[in-house]
């Protein structure tokens, strides 16, 4: 049964009745009752208030961006909607329901302060904590973003409150996160800081000089918007490069070559940023969240770098230069004995999480380390490929995504060198030393280093202006399945195709265009941007990016993309030798794109059956069986 709509929304879609072709909004709440219309309504009001009971008793916080709170203040954000669950009105053969939220304040434990392990009871007089001025900025970094830590104020990055941070030696504070960490990890929740944008890309401009190996991430989910156009002189026109493109478990497999074809059109953006060809030295597909690609890169980084320099893991915002950071911490990469003692990173969909360098030790990959994770790799190789023949005949059989997702396994090599030292007499854990990493140790001395470095806030992205709940409904979580429409002159589309499927499309009448996007504003017709206060920057009108038109070159090929900046994009398809024109709009007509070639040349193919009397096709498959 599905869900019903929003009364209020409903009365703009009957103002716009005419203009609007299609709603995927109205596609998933259109409900027919027929004859059993009073059975099935109240079998909605008793399901609908069993689910209302049901989640005031689970309530997950995912609270807009906080502004980060000052010594005097108490977080206290509201949702400004009432929970009034108002009986359901009729028209026809669609039912509504008004459904307001609760007013529910921000959900934190009232003692998460006692989440750290040095805090001190004693000395606390506020829920928050407290900053206390009289105490300097220490030289520890956060583990988590790389901020000096500090008690000192706030808004600046590394803050903790001064009843943790005044009972930490120095060992003791090489263990913790900064709060701004601590609410990402546990609660998601984002603190915004105080630091320019301008500062991100001041500070790796600091590495240009330095030698070592770049690392360039790549989203492929928003490329090449995720490149910035400068990288070439950021990075140093000298330095050899790896370009990996990061999160291709979530892109749809449209043919048996789609790696391939990813991995040209990649390689082709990135020249065509400025970037010299005779510096990339090898382009790797990987996603730091399933692990796929890892083993390979990890592999690729023994043989074609080894330790001639320091690695750099360098790009924009959101790219996932965390994850990957983490996912090489924890593998053959990093040092036997440091694994254990350096934290992860902070890893959230809040861009710019890493303020500062974040590094680990690479292990040195001697002839018999190399022999010793060669073997390893090859005793897993028939285990793997059995269980990718598994999976892939399951996806064949059920059309189910998780069996077509990309996977991998990051396995270890080398036995931990670390001493343990155990008291045969003692009932506890055994001793194990050191336990924060000693950069002057004899192990470390002259070690190389891999950086996950702050991320390039580029002006064109999105979601800077989106709050963190709205940025979560934009990120896919599986594999993308594309929405398939007909288009015809004069119609306009919002939002985008490639995108996650909690972003509704809908098709209007051009010329009613403007009307209907601000009466639709701010609802759940169009899911972003919601209806808050808060939010990093005043949402912005949608302003002319640019015109382009495009000659289909053979039938059933996906000609070109329009690139919505980390968003999504829309493939355009068109007959052999026809023209087809559009004209290209978003938030202050910034962070489109016209990619050519298009990412997925076949994506077509993976289109459902047409809707009755629509110009759209159900959602698309996720895969060709093969």
């Amino acid at each position: 049964m599905k869900k019903p709509i929003n009364q209020n929304v409903w009365k703009f879609f009957q103002k716009h009745n005419n203009a609007i072709l299609y709603s995927s909004f109205m596609e998933d709440h259109y409900l027919k009752l027929g004859y059993k219309k009073s059975q099935a309504l109240q079998e909605i009001i008793r399901i609908k208030q069993e689910q209302m009971r049901l989640d005031n008793g689970k309530i997950k916080v995912f609270p807009l961006a906080l502004k980060y709170i000052s010594t005097e203040q108490v977080i206290n954000i509201h949702d400004e909607k009432s929970n009034n669950f108002s009986i359901f009105s009729q028209n026809e053969e669609f039912i509504f329901v008004n459904k307001k939220q609760d007013n529910i304040s921000l959900n934190i434990e009232p003692n998460w302060l006692q989440d750290y392990e040095y805090f001190d009871e004693d000395e606390g007089k506020s829920k928050y904590g407290t900053s206390d001025l009289s105490f300097p900025i220490s030289k520890i970094p956060c583990n988590g973003c790389g901020g000096m830590l500090q008690c000192a104020e706030p808004s600046f990055p590394g803050y903790i409150p001064s009843e943790i941070y005044k009972t930490c030696k120095e060992k003791e504070l090489k263990k913790i996160t900064c709060q701004r960490c601590h609410f990402l990890k546990n609660y998601n929740i984002a603190l915004n800081v105080n630091i320019l944008p301008e500062k991100y890309l001041q500070f790796i401009s600091s590495i240009a000089h330095k030698p070592g190996l770049g690392v360039l991430i790549v989203d492929l989910l928003d490329f090449p918007t995720s490149i910035w156009s400068d990288v070439h002189k950021v990075i140093g026109d000298q330095r050899p490069l790896f370009i990996v493109g990061n999160k291709v478990d979530l892109i749809p497999k449209d043919c048996r070559n789609y790696l391939n074809n990813i991995r040209a059109n990649l390689r082709e953006e990135v020249i065509k940023k400025g970037i010299r060809e005779e510096n990339i030295k090898h382009i790797a597909l990987v996603s730091a969240t399933t692990g796929y690609g890892i083993e390979e890169l990890i592999t690729n980084l023994h043989h074609k770098w080894g330790t001639q320099g320091d690695v750099y893991l360098i790009g924009a915002t959101n790219v996932g230069k965390s994850s990957l950071f983490n996912a090489l911490l924890g593998s053959d990469y990093c040092k036997v004995q440091a694994c254990d003692l350096i934290q992860r990173a902070t890893a959230s969909p809040w861009p710019g999480t890493t303020l500062r360098l974040l590094k680990f030790p690479i292990l040195r990959p001697s002839d018999y380390r190399i022999f010793l994770r060669t073997r390893r790799i090859i005793s897993e190789q028939y285990e793997k490929g059995q269980e990718a023949k598994l999976r892939r005949l399951q996806a064949n059989k059920t059309g189910k995504v998780e069996f077509a997702t990309l996977i991998g396994h990051i396995g270890h090599s080398f036995q931990s060198e670390r001493k343990v030292t155990l008291d045969h007499f003692s009932m506890g854990k055994p001793n194990i030393e050191p336990q924060v990493l000693n950069e002057e140790s004899k192990v470390y001395r002259n070690s190389k280093w891999c950086y996950d470095t702050p991320g390039i806030v580029l002006n064109d992205q999105i979601h800077h202006n989106l709050t963190l709940e709205e940025i979560i409904l934009t990120k896919p979580t599986e594999m993308l399945r594309p929405r398939i429409l007909f288009f015809k002159i004069g119609l306009s589309i919002f939002l985008a195709v490639y995108s996650s499927l909690r972003l509704p499309i809908l098709i209007c009448d051009t010329t009613k265009a403007n009307a209907i996007y601000s009466d639709l504003l701010q609802t759940d017709a169009l899911q972003v941007p919601q209806n808050t206060t808060v939010r990093p920057q005043p949402w912005v009108s949608l302003e002319y990016g640019f015109d382009f038109s495009i000659v289909g070159d053979f039938i059933g090929l996906t000609v070109a993309d329009i690139v919505f900046s980390s968003i999504g994009w829309v493939g355009v398809n068109a007959e052999k030798n026809d023209t087809v024109a559009f004209r290209v709009w978003s938030p202050e007509g910034k962070g489109t794109y016209l990619r050519k070639p298009a990412l997925l040349s076949q994506g077509f193919r993976l289109h459902n059956k047409r809707i009755r009397d629509s110009l759209a096709y159900r959602i698309g498959k996720a895969f060709i069986k093969h």
